[in-house]
């Protein structure tokens, strides 16, 4: 019984720290008063490739979705902007997505499509390349949701238009 009870013990420690290391490794809830996140260790070989600024009902910058890159994935990170009664802002990381082995025709647009004409969506998309500038080949869709604030995968593209941010005359 003596060592029964001891093995319990040991499981429950052991379960308990891998669980920390989880945590520990995780960017979701660090604060930093760099807009880019610079001086988060696990960040600094990424560059910004593009940022955007979510505006709610009353104006007020309180999100933005941050799109990072480094050698081998694409990585989106949707921000809370808080700012305290001086002024200051600080940043603070809400959620992420990954994204790896992005095939040669796509590509990562931020804010480029519409919810059934809703342009503030928050949408994040892979999409193909076009020479037009309605897409019309989207692979994925996530949306960075400002009331449960989670990148939140949308299965559904019904109703999902899409616009080339390159497309030139």
């Amino acid at each position: 019984m003596k060592n029964l009870f001891s093995i319990l013990i040991l499981l429950v420690l052991v379960s308990c720290s891998s669980k920390t290391d989880k945590k520990n490794n995780s960017i979701i809830g660090m604060e930093s008063s760099n807009r880019n996140f610079k001086d988060i260790p696990q960040l600094k070989k990424f560059v910004k490739v593009n940022d955007t600024t979510i505006y709610e009902n009353n104006l007020e910058n309180k999100y933005g979705i941050l799109h990072l890159k480094n050698e081998s994935k694409n990585l989106v990170i949707f921000k809370g902007i808080l700012t305290d009664s001086l002024d200051n802002v600080t940043y603070k990381i809400l959620d992420t997505l990954s994204i790896s082995n992005l095939k040669k025709p796509e590509f990562i647009t931020i804010n480029y499509c519409n919810l059934k004409n809703d342009n503030e969506a928050n949408i994040i998309a892979i999409v193909d390349k076009a020479d037009s500038l309605k897409i019309k080949n989207i692979k994925k869709v996530w949306i960075a949701n400002t009331t449960s604030e989670k990148i939140e995968l949308e299965n559904n593209l019904n109703g999902i238009d899409c616009f080339n941010e390159f497309f030139t005359k």
